[in-house]
């Protein structure tokens, strides 16, 4: 169907239960676009949108086994469809509208955090993964910005990672933004016809991360669907490193002095461990002078061990960092110097808003030796902890505190004695987080709540109904007592 664009934005009527359909787009005969979509033009229940503002006075083709009558429902439109929810969490980022999952191409570059995520823009399922892209400078408060990259004849556009070239050393100049992804050759229609298969390609931005050029492959398909390439300087090797999944439970590392060809310099398997993999060095707290390296995968397991520019080697068995199984696909933020922040991707079923998924609180990752060796500590970031107010405290009456407010996002601080069994009920949801020798931080948004427990050997995140905020809390936790806490944005 022959379709004039007039104005910036296609939407499309879809309802979440209908069957989805692929739509080809064309202009001049050249492919643009391709997409999964559940069109029901007759009983739609929300309303996504493909920005087609460069095509504004043109014809553009659309090609699909869906009737022609069907697509003559289609209207454009000069703003995006409303995406206003009242339940929509408040300390937590979500997509404006459709399916999150990883988060990618975390980078801090002049004074901006860059936040880039697998995004499906239409609908609440997995698929059509595009980047989308939010920037922030407290890393609490997020501004949405356009897409970043969307699929081609290559493929969907899987994870990775972004640095800043402060030294030119690409060669795409001083201070250039570097975003290394895969291309999921085989994930849409457009590359299985082109032939190709997975490969990590180079994308640059020379405007401070606004807009993505998309420059060429750097690393060919090596075997099964290798993606989730990280980039990060290793100072006493002098090189570049790139740790990149490949297939099972096996990995790979490549070194760089361009950032744009990469040699292997090992290839290692770690039991349990699989995709999203980042390599990075922490201080033992402590212990002046001393830092291990921290090998970690998506499921939140991760070793420790030494890295030497060449090898990672484990110094320990596969340990577990997440109390819950919420967490997924965390990545940590280049262009940081002086500490390691870590976001995550929390896998929420709700999609009442129009949105499915969210990111979790970013944290501070550090390494701490107990009883049970050295271990990967999670703590909310300084920035969100110096946006928290007072605003009462009180023991726990019969093993229950209630919240002195509601309706705002709220942190409790429960202090019990050393190996006191702590639980919280969030609305319908009880919550045991077992013993601590510390204080528990419990944050509680809309759909989420997330806490931090033994002085951050504990971490985890339950999702809770999205009106919880308009719900009793109860805290369970014997002789202890509670400070509250506001954090407005």
């Amino acid at each position: 169907m022959i379709f004039r664009i007039t104005q910036r934005y296609l939407w499309f009527p879809v309802h979440k239960d209908a069957k989805a359909q692929k739509l080809h787009f064309y202009t001049a005969g050249e492919k643009f676009n391709e997409l999964d979509v559940k069109l029901d033009v007759s009983h739609p229940d929300r309303f996504f949108a493909l920005d087609v503002g460069r095509f504004v006075g043109q014809e553009i083709e659309i090609v699909g086994d869906v009737p022609e009558d069907v697509l003559a429902h289609l209207a454009c439109h000069e703003d995006r469809p409303d995406t206003s929810y009242p339940d929509r969490p408040l300390l937590h980022f979500t997509a404006e509208a459709g399916w999150i999952n990883d988060p990618n191409g975390l980078v801090y570059a002049d004074g901006v955090y860059h936040l880039y995520y697998q995004w499906n823009p239409f609908g609440t399922e997995w698929g059509n993964m595009h980047w989308g892209h939010a920037v922030s400078r407290d890393l609490i408060t997020w501004e949405h910005r356009p897409v970043a990259l969307q699929p081609d004849e290559f493929g969907t556009v899987y994870s990775g990672c972004g640095w800043q070239d402060r030294e030119n050393v690409a060669g795409f100049g001083k201070d250039a933004l570097l975003f290394y992804y895969t291309a999921a050759g085989g994930s849409n229609q457009w590359s299985i016809d082109s032939g190709n298969k997975h490969t990590q390609r180079l994308a640059v931005s020379t405007d401070g991360g606004e807009t993505l050029q998309k420059v060429g492959t750097v690393i060919e398909h090596m075997k099964g669907e290798n993606r989730d390439p990280k980039v990060f300087w290793h100072e006493e090797s002098g090189a570049y490193i790139m740790v990149l999944y490949l297939d099972g439970t096996e990995f790979a590392i490549f070194r760089s002095k361009d950032l744009v060809h990469w040699q292997e310099s090992q290839r290692f398997s770690a039991e349990r461990m699989w995709e999203c993999p980042g390599l990075f060095d922490l201080p033992v707290e402590g212990k002046p002078g001393e830092k291990k390296w921290v090998f970690w995968s998506a499921d939140g397991y991760y070793q420790i061990g030494s890295f030497d520019g060449y090898a990672f080697h484990a110094e320990t068995e596969v340990l577990t960092g997440y109390d819950t199984k919420l967490g997924y696909a965390a990545q940590t933020f280049a262009g940081v110097e002086d500490r390691v922040i870590s976001m995550t991707w929390l896998r929420t079923q709700q999609d009442a808003g129009g949105f499915r998924g969210m990111m979790a609180i970013t944290t501070e990752l550090s390494l701490k030796d107990g009883a049970d060796g050295l271990r990967l500590c999670f703590q909310p970031v300084k920035e969100f902890r110096d946006r928290l107010v007072k605003a009462g405290e009180g023991p726990c009456v019969n093993g229950r505190a209630e919240v002195p407010f509601a309706g705002e996002p709220m942190v409790a601080k429960i202090d019990v004695a050393a190996g006191t069994p702590v639980a919280i009920r969030v609305g319908e949801t009880k919550i045991d987080i077992g013993k601590t020798d510390e204080s528990v931080r419990v944050i509680i948004d809309r759909g989420i709540v997330e806490y931090f427990a033994d002085d951050g050997r504990i971490y985890g995140a339950v999702e809770v109904e999205a009106d919880i905020l308009s719900k009793e809390l109860i805290v369970e936790a014997e002789n202890g007592d509670v400070q509250w806490f506001r954090c407005s944005v």
